[in-house]
């Protein structure tokens, strides 16, 4: 991965946003470095790793279920 993830919300952090973010960025990067690369040929498996990771990580921070949206751009 060439670049930092960008991850977009709405409404759904107010007091320690900037910090979940931040998390949410590293699982991010740690899914995908921890992916072979058969799993990342297939982008829909890595949408599923990704959307699976995060929500175990901010269902474990907030005790929120947030609707999680993988897209993954090719450039």
């Amino acid at each position: 991965m060439d670049m930092q993830p960008e991850i977009v919300t709405r409404g759904m952090f107010s007091d320690n946003g900037q910090e979940l973010m931040a998390g949410a960025r590293d699982v991010v990067l740690k899914t995908v470095e921890q992916s072979n690369s058969e799993e990342k040929m297939d982008w829909s498996v890595m949408k599923e790793k990704i959307r699976v990771d995060l929500k175990r990580y901010i269902n474990k921070h907030t005790s929120k279920r947030p609707l999680i949206l993988p897209v993954i751009l090719e450039v």
